[in-house]
């Protein structure tokens, strides 16, 4: 072989060898499955940039943000690219728009100083340096509070930029606990100098803890410092403040101060005060003058004094009104106005009644409001426009009780004590029963003694039915009668007995004017008198109660206490013997007959469970829906 053909193929290899080795060594840079991100970190990490750019370009182009945001900072820098901040800012953006926190900042500050722009854009500064500091950012936190302080790119505000202050410093960082402390300084040289903005902001801080110790006592003296300046919200916080304490003087500075705040256009102190003159708290009631400053707060979209509105409105009876306000507040969340807007469905007050659309905002409300808890499980209980479910009513009334519903707790005693929806289970019912009781409800302490009477436990039921008597309970007094006549529960005291007969039977109740009737007849514990117990018996006779209707006939028939007249003893029997009281009938036949032997009923008391919302029929769905009749001052 010839020296140059040997040469020439020398060369020849050399050259198949660098072009597989070309092949081998170089990057597929069009590798779809290629890791673009971790490669052009790893190119970064060992100095190589120009092999990074390449990495991250193609991953950014595939739209991932970390891999947008490190090839804009090499377009910043001029690594690995020639520098270039338009490239920069438009990779930037790419990877902002994906909330990428790093990337938002570096875009805020290159708006911010006109790099890769055409100028400075201090307001598209300022949205990125938001995005970023609500991220967590801590240098977009501060320069935040920077540009409030200065007022560049958004309005002057020493609260706003102590608000980021206070959060850039949360960190630890101390550059920025440094400003927060010139800051601080200085917003509380111009509060000492009688700026009203500035200590309304130090009241703030003070009330929070943020940046200073919280501490009530200081933040209700700047409070009232600027609200003396005339600061409508110093005016309102302030009252916020006050009313905590609930007492009457307090509520006095509280509605003055709402009404200072409402009249320079506060709408957040016009709801408030609104609600004040219609509940008549710090203020004389004046329906006229709530509606006004609610009406205000109402129309300037005031969630709260809408729900508010929508209640006196409906408490007015103007139906259609009411559903116009409730349904605003009702959609914008407003929970109770949710439960009331589903009441007037429910119920067809200013609409047509529409059970489904109810359903839907008992439902919305049920997630936090107990009275809407509670009127689900009554709906499901009676099956009002729904299948009739009384294991999901027990679920929904036991959401309603743990937030505090005491007739959810006495229904839940009734269902524990019957075993409707549930299984039967006295000592649950007596738990139930007792939690309504503890909270003043009169069947919940009347079904308690009830439970313990059955349970033959009468000194725990005669202690029950007295307290229930006190309360002004009739059917109660006349139990309590019946347990001191009969000494259950409590030693024979027939004075006593006599003296709660009396209680109920001069309310009205027929029973205990029988039972009174019964003691004057025979003399028990009073001085025997057949002219009050006609007295009596008439006053029960006359409420169609039977077994007075038999025992008036008697006195009549026997011409005791009254004149002997026969046709009114027939008369009076022939009323109890139509409501079938067998007595009466048999009573009758022997006066028709000219017999003697009447019998007369001894005792008359009821001690039936009271368990009305269970069974009544028909179903009375206005009186035990629950509905806030009153304007709620949250």
């Amino acid at each position: 072989m010839s020296k140059q053909l040997r040469i020439a193929l020398i060369v020849i290899l050399l050259a198949v060898a660098g072009a597989l080795y070309m092949l081998i060594s170089t990057p597929d840079y069009g590798d779809i499955n290629a890791d673009g991100l971790k490669l052009g970190q790893a190119a970064y990490q060992q100095g190589d940039f120009d092999e990074a750019a390449k990495w991250f370009h193609l991953a950014a182009k595939k739209g991932d943000k970390q891999a947008q945001y490190r090839f804009a900072m090499l377009y910043r820098d001029g690594k690995g690219v020639d520098r270039d901040d338009a490239q920069a800012v438009r990779w930037l953006k790419l990877a902002a728009a994906q909330h990428h926190q790093q990337a938002q900042y570096q875009l805020a500050a290159m708006l911010e100083h006109g790099r890769g722009v055409d100028r400075p854009d201090i307001a598209a500064a300022f949205k990125w340096f938001r995005q970023a500091a609500l991220s967590g950012h801590r240098g977009a936190q501060m320069h935040l509070a920077v540009m409030y302080e200065e007022g560049r790119g958004v309005k002057k505000s020493d609260a706003k930029a102590l608000d980021w202050a206070v959060k850039a410093a949360a960190s630890g960082n101390s550059e920025a606990k440094s400003y927060l402390q010139q800051l601080l300084n200085r917003i509380n040289a111009k509060a000492s100098g009688g700026d009203a903005a500035a200590q309304f902001v130090l009241a703030r801080l003070y009330q929070r803890g943020e940046g200073l110790h919280a501490d009530k006592n200081r933040a209700e003296q700047w409070l009232r410092q600027s609200a003396a300046h005339g600061n409508p919200a110093a005016q309102f916080h302030l009252a916020e403040l006050l009313r905590q304490r609930k007492d009457a003087q307090s509520m006095q500075e509280v509605a003055k101060l709402y009404l200072q705040a409402a009249g320079q256009g506060e709408m957040q102190a016009a709801a408030k005060i609104g609600a004040l003159y219609a509940m008549g708290l710090g203020v004389d009631r004046d329906i006229a003058a709530a509606v006004s400053w609610l009406k205000k707060a109402a129309d300037a979209g005031q969630h709260q004094a809408q729900t508010n509105l929508g209640i006196l409105m409906a408490a007015q009876h103007r139906d259609k009104q009411a559903i116009q306000w409730l349904t605003q507040a009702a959609e914008s969340g407003e929970s109770d106005a949710q439960n009331n807007l589903a009441v007037m469905l429910a119920l067809g007050r200013g609409v047509k009644q529409d059970m489904r659309s109810a359903m839907r905002w008992l439902k919305k409300a049920a997630t936090a409001d107990p009275l809407a808890q509670y009127n689900l499980g009554l709906i499901y209980l009676r099956g009002i426009g729904v299948m009739q479910n009384e294991e999901k009513a027990a679920q929904w009334l036991q959401q309603a009780q743990a937030s505090g519903n005491r007739q959810a707790s006495l229904i839940l005693g009734l269902l524990y004590d019957t075993g409707r929806g549930v299984v039967s289970n006295t000592k649950a019912a007596e738990q139930w029963y007792s939690l309504a009781a503890e909270s003043g409800s009169a069947d919940a302490i009347y079904n308690l003694a009830l439970l313990y009477y059955n349970k033959s436990d009468f000194s725990k039921a005669f202690e029950l039915f007295r307290r229930a008597a006190t309360a002004g309970d009739l059917e109660a007094q006349n139990i309590v009668a019946f347990m001191l006549q009969q000494g259950r529960g409590a030693k024979p005291d027939l004075q006593q007995a006599r003296d709660w007969y009396k209680k109920a039977a001069q309310h009205g109740y027929a029973p205990a004017q029988f039972n009174l009737g019964n003691l004057y007849r025979k003399g028990d514990g009073v001085e025997q008198s057949d002219k009050l117990a006609v007295q009596w018996y008439r006053k029960a006779a006359v409420q169609e109660y039977a077994p007075a209707q038999n025992a008036l006939a008697y006195m009549y028939a026997q011409g005791r206490g009254v004149r002997a007249d026969r046709e009114q003893a027939l008369q009076w029997l022939q009323q109890a013997a139509d409501q079938g009281f067998t007595i009466a009938e048999h009573n009758l036949s022997l006066l028709r007959q000219k017999q003697s032997g009447f019998t007369l009923a001894s005792l008359s008391v009821d001690f039936r469970i009271r368990a009305g919302i269970l069974t009544e029929k028909p179903f009375d769905l206005a009186h035990w829906l629950q509905i806030y009749h009153a304007p709620q001052l949250h």
